[in-house]
This record gives structure tokens, C-alpha cells and sequence, in this order.
């Protein structure tokens, strides 16, 4: 019975399932994981990078999302180190990536294109 109960404990800690799809010019990849509210870090060692979502419960219509990876990769638009999204239309919009620097102050850089991100969240 203690066996069950430990086993069963990791799958009532999961709130939501995270289907996600990253592309950039030279590779792509696609997955789905089962997040807690909170932060959510999700590995895609194929890309070298890693994507964190933060979602709370007491604000249910909205994310926000960061990706790490190599020096220089990632960035949003205009430099910003994370994107927030609005949960009322699901899917989100795709979110455009880039390497290269991220805002300082009143300087913002010219940063090139790295990939696109989707991501679609299921409440259980």
C-alpha cells in the first residue's frame, strides 16, 4: 500500500500538461510534460535549451516564459529576457527567439532571428 501511495504521489503534484513545438533554422522539436504551477523547466537537450514557464494560480490567464541556452541565445523581442502570454487564447501565439544581447537601459540591440516556440497548455 505505502509502494501505491508513493507512486501515486508525483502524479497528484502535476496541475497541467504543457505540448510544446520549437523550431530554428537547423532543427525542431515537439513534446508534451506535465507541469506544476509554479515554475516549469522543461530540458530539450536536442536544442540545447531550456524553457520556463511560470504560471500561478491566482492568475490563471496568464505565463510567462523564459529560454536558456548557449551565451547569447535567447531572447524576445526587443531584447526582453522573458515573453509574457495570455492564456485566453489557447494556443498562444508563436513567439519569435533570438541571439544576441539583451536590453540594457535605453539601449536595445539588433538581435538575430534563433527560432519560433509554440506552446499549448491543458488543464487536467
Amino acid at each position: 500500500m505505502a509502494a501505491f501511495l508513493s507512486m501515486a504521489s508525483p502524479a497528484y503534484a502535476k496541475d497541467y500538461t504543457l505540448d510544446y513545438g520549437v523550431e530554428t533554422s537547423t532543427d525542431g522539436d515537439v513534446g508534451s510534460t506535465s507541469c506544476p504551477y509554479g515554475v516549469c523547466r522543461v530540458g530539450i537537450k536536442k536544442l540545447n535549451i531550456t524553457l520556463i514557464i511560470f504560471r500561478y494560480r491566482d492568475d490563471p490567464r496568464h505565463a510567462r516564459v523564459e529560454i536558456e541556452g548557449k551565451p547569447g541565445c535567447c531572447f524576445f523581442e526587443l531584447g526582453a529576457q522573458s515573453q509574457r502570454i495570455v492564456l485566453d487564447d489557447n494556443p498562444p501565439p508563436s513567439l519569435r527567439f533570438f541571439t544576441g544581447a539583451a536590453a540594457r537601459g535605453l539601449l536595445l540591440f539588433q538581435n538575430e532571428p534563433a527560432g519560433i516556440l509554440d506552446l499549448r497548455f491543458h488543464l487536467d
